[in-house]
């Protein structure tokens, strides 16, 4: 039974934790949901309103008594329990970091994802609210890509980024997110094509606007990767040699139609051919190959615990003023990034985060958990070239979506009534089917 069986139509039986509470707290609760739901939108939209809807979500869940919930799941769900240990361990760093305090905590302030997967698994609980935010998330997702389409089918002017066809974002942080719509829209199609065509439709014109109208490169590699997860879903591994098929396939068909995808190929591979033997590193793929060399050089000075978070910067400063080399404070590698800082403890327990998440998706059906290994999968690689868990929309992305997908676990697991504390109760819903049939 592969993961990719289940309807999104259909919910599954879920146990939803109920705090006795006052009127008041249940309407902070209630209040909390919407702001969750909010940020689903907000996320492809506008950054102001997506922290906006955090704050929200966060005096919610303070209001509400939610965090008793959230506290019983860190020491029972191991997502929540890394995930509040990563960013502990982060803030740690705090303590002997060279650079600034105030410097330091900004930095610090970036990884607030971390922080936040645990109390948006205690507000998606419960399935309708989960498929909810979801859809939330693709009404951001499909207005965005409405307005891109319209700027390029009739050259409208909208703003300095119009001639990336990027709207609210830019163009590389667009085509991550455009490829997660491209996935969504293929999983609804394919669990039932017959009555989902529009869907269909729908992840065809995404990916025409990731891959041939903004040029995000990293948008490429995502539809890749996620072409890849969905295979691997629907047929298990004897899918992987298909969808890599299909994506070379796709690949040299926007090679041969598209100049514009052929230009952002072809300078990747001179980029690297030509890395040693030019002294040039200006552009994109030269400067991550010197930012990687460079941090790992870094990293080896502390290679446990790492120089400490913020520390980034200055070090990287130094050393780049010593062999005369471009300054900066983003290596444009996640990986590198918490080596440098956090140590091997770090990116140890950032992987094991992507770990849990995988396996928390393990044996379950239907579109969350399915989503859950969509997005470990982008992320895992996408880390690799960018420092996406230091970009707002990148990083909040990844904490609002795993924290949403992963409370399908909790639910597929089931938690007992005896392991709640006393003024928690386990109601299942009545009028929720009981289990999601399998997909045709």
């Amino acid at each position: 039974m592969h993961i990719f069986e289940g309807n999104p139509n259909q919910l599954e039986s879920c146990p939803v934790m109920k705090l006795n509470r006052s009127t008041f707290q249940e309407l902070s609760f209630r209040t909390g949901i919407w702001f969750a739901l909010g940020v689903g939108f907000a996320i492809p939209v506008s950054t102001s309103l997506t922290s906006a809807f955090s704050l929200g979500v966060l005096v919610c869940w303070f209001l509400s008594g939610q965090y008793r919930v959230t506290f019983k799941l860190l020491r029972t769900y191991p997502v929540a329990t890394i995930s509040l240990i990563l960013f502990c361990t982060l803030a740690a760093g705090l303590l002997y970091t060279p650079q600034t305090f105030k410097l330091a905590t900004r930095n610090l302030f970036k990884y607030r994802q971390f922080l936040m997967i645990p109390i948006y698994l205690s507000f998606f609980l419960d399935s309708r609210a989960r498929l909810r935010g979801i859809r939330m998330f693709e009404l951001g997702l499909i207005l965005t890509l409405a307005i891109s389409m319209c700027l390029w089918l009739f050259g409208i002017e909208w703003d300095i980024r119009s001639h990336d066809h990027a709207i609210f974002k830019n163009r590389i942080t667009q085509n991550i997110l455009m490829s997660f719509l491209v996935y969504l829209s293929a999983w609804r199609f394919l669990a039932n094509p017959r009555k989902a065509w529009p869907w269909g439709v729908l992840s065809l014109i995404a990916t025409v606007n990731v891959l041939l109208i903004v040029p995000g490169r990293s948008g490429y590699v995502a539809v890749g990767i996620l072409i890849v997860v969905l295979m691997y879903q629907k047929m298990g591994y004897k899918g992987i040699i298909p969808a890599g098929v299909g994506v070379l396939v796709i690949g040299l068909v926007c090679y041969q139609a598209s100049g514009r995808f052929q230009r952002r190929i072809d300078l990747v591979f001179s980029e690297i051919k030509n890395y040693h033997q030019t002294q040039d590193h200006a552009s994109g793929v030269n400067l991550r190959i010197e930012f990687l060399a460079n941090g790992l050089q870094l990293a080896g000075a502390s290679p446990i615990f790492g120089s400490g978070t913020g520390s980034f910067a200055p070090r990287y400063r130094e050393l780049a003023e010593q062999q005369e080399q471009m300054v900066t404070e983003n290596p444009h590698n996640e990986y590198i990034m918490l080596l440098v800082q956090n140590g091997a403890l770090g990116m140890g327990l950032f992987l094991l985060l992507f770990w849990f998440s995988w396996h928390s998706a393990r044996g379950g059906t239907g579109l969350e958990p399915s989503l859950t290994q969509a997005v470990v999968g982008v992320y895992l690689i996408g880390c690799l070239a960018n420092s996406l868990m230091l970009d707002t929309t990148e990083g909040g992305l990844f904490g609002y979506l795993i924290g949403l997908t992963c409370a399908a676990g909790i639910s597929a697991k089931g938690i007992s009534q005896g392991d709640l504390p006393r003024e928690i109760v386990t109601e299942t819903k009545a009028d929720e089917p009981e289990a999601v049939p399998k997909a045709a």
